[in-house]
């Protein structure tokens, strides 16, 4: 809802956000997730696929050969007939994570 008025620009009363709906080829995902230590190709492991909806869970164990100054880096993966779709990536620190669980995984 926009407000109005001859002198000044239109200001933001209030609003409302509403979900996004996403398209019918996002409606049941099939996704896997795949981790890499350090940067490198040869720690790097893929969770196995996984279908659902926007709640995906995997239930299983990643081995790597990681210290505590590694970070992981997580790349969420949709998977297509013809190829895969990146859908988000992210970074986590394990010896900042460490220090927040006061040294315990």
């Amino acid at each position: 809802l926009l407000s109005k008025s001859n002198t000044q620009p239109p200001k933001l009363l209030s609003a409302k956000p509403q979900s996004p709906k996403l398209p019918n080829r996002h409606s049941r995902l099939s996704s896997f997730v795949e981790v890499t230590a350090d940067g490198l190709t040869s720690e790097t492991k893929k969770t196995g696929k996984c279908t659902g909806h926007l709640e995906l869970q995997w239930n299983e164990d990643l081995t790597l050969n990681v210290t505590p100054q590694s970070h992981l880096d997580l790349k969420l993966w949709s998977c297509h007939t013809l190829r895969k779709e990146l859908l988000g990536n992210a970074t986590i620190d394990l010896l900042d994570t460490l220090r927040t669980h006061d040294g315990k995984s």
